[in-house]
């Protein structure tokens, strides 16, 4: 008996902010292949990201694969192109920031969800985010109850994410908060799911929900972000894109800067600070300009992300340890095709071969070690 339709799979398995990105490849695909079924495999904890999405007929849970478990991934993957083979599936599109996908990192994450998809990309690029009439309830609820329309500067603070972008604390964060609230009509919303005992001015947000900051957004007027989850639900289809401090881990492997995003996808942006350096006081001045005399003026505290290749050692380190070589190829090609032969890239590129051997012993060592305890 024929299929009625094309079967198609996606598989995106985390983070919330990937998967905001990989909303386009599923609008995409439906632009594609306009009579498919789209199912989309995805990880528990990120299921809620692309609930009610228009472009994804059905949503397949999985926890087989933990985060970063590379060997699990790889099993995954031979798990569905079985199912493929078998007839389940008429296409399979892997666009998780695993394995080889590893070497379609180009300076942004967005570029290597999209570079998965194997078709070009025509769609529009902003994530699609269909609230509920009870999310956008709760939020109401919720703005009401700590009296946010009172107030003339309502920043929104992204400041525990899950993804290892930030190098803020929460004692750092308060005590930056407690002195930015002192400004005239000023309060600050810390979103998170960590609880504390919030104030009038400083109110905790870890009783909405990850998609509800979406909602929030349309309360506010500055998002204090890190580049993470709730960065990027800011600029979805539901948020109020909002003028952004981005406050930077520079050593995070992956870096995925705002400005370097929006710039790629010329993607039109209320206003941006960046900054990789900082303390409290430079983060609680920056604020006082941007609240006292606008966000123009706050420009003088940007500070222009220097060009680095270190995720590309990482990157080779990794490939090799399955003997991926030509994705390896692939990736020094994306590199060289978007920044032209950096002789940094070289270098980078030239380390991940030669110190492979050593981190591969070191690796299992640790490993040994670990199962002894």
């Amino acid at each position: 008996m024929n299929k009625p339709f094309l079967q198609i799979l996606l598989v995106q398995l985390f983070s919330n902010g990937d998967c905001l990105y990989a909303t386009a490849v599923a609008r995409q695909i439906k632009n594609d292949y306009p009579d498919c079924k789209l199912t989309w495999a995805i990880a528990a904890f990120c299921q809620n990201i692309i609930a009610n999405n228009p472009y994804v007929d059905e949503i397949i849970v999985t926890d087989e694969v933990v985060k970063n478990d590379v060997a699990a991934f790889r099993k995954y993957k031979k798990k569905v192109f079985a199912e493929k083979a078998a007839g389940k599936w008429d296409e399979v599109f892997i666009t998780t920031n695993m394995d080889t996908n590893l070497a379609l990192y180009d300076g942004t994450i967005r570029g290597m969800v999209l570079r998965a998809y194997p078709n070009v990309i025509t769609v529009p690029l902003q994530p699609v985010v269909i609230l509920t009439d009870v999310e956008k309830k709760n939020v109401s609820t919720f703005a009401d109850k700590h009296s946010l329309k009172q107030f003339t500067n309502v920043l929104l603070w992204e400041y525990a994410p899950q993804s290892g972008q930030s190098v803020l604390n929460f004692e750092m964060v308060m005590n930056v908060a407690k002195r930015v609230t002192t400004l005239s009509s000023t309060c600050i919303i810390l979103s998170s799911a960590n609880k504390f005992e919030g104030t009038k001015n400083i109110v905790d947000a870890s009783t909405l929900s990850v998609r509800e900051n979406a909602a929030l957004t349309h309360y506010c007027t500055l998002l204090i972000g890190c580049s993470s989850g709730i960065t990027w639900l800011t600029t979805s289809t539901a948020a109020k894109f909002l003028p952004m401090l981005q406050l930077l881990n520079a050593n995070t492997i992956f870096m995925n800067a705002p400005s370097v995003d929006f710039a790629r996808y010329a993607i039109k942006q209320n206003g941006l600070v960046e900054m990789c350096q900082f303390s409290e006081n430079e983060i609680y001045n920056c604020l006082r300009q941007i609240i006292t005399n606008g966000f123009k003026s706050a420009v003088k505290y940007n500070q222009p992300l220097p060009l680095r290749f270190k995720t590309t050692t990482t990157i080779v380190y990794n490939l090799l340890v399955y003997g991926e070589f030509a994705a390896i190829k692939n990736h020094y090609n994306i590199i060289k095709s978007t920044y032209g032969l950096q002789p940094i890239f070289l270098k980078a590129f030239i380390a991940g071969f030669a110190l492979f051997p050593f981190k591969l012993l070191n690796n299992f060592v640790k490993k040994k070690i670990f199962k002894s305890i």
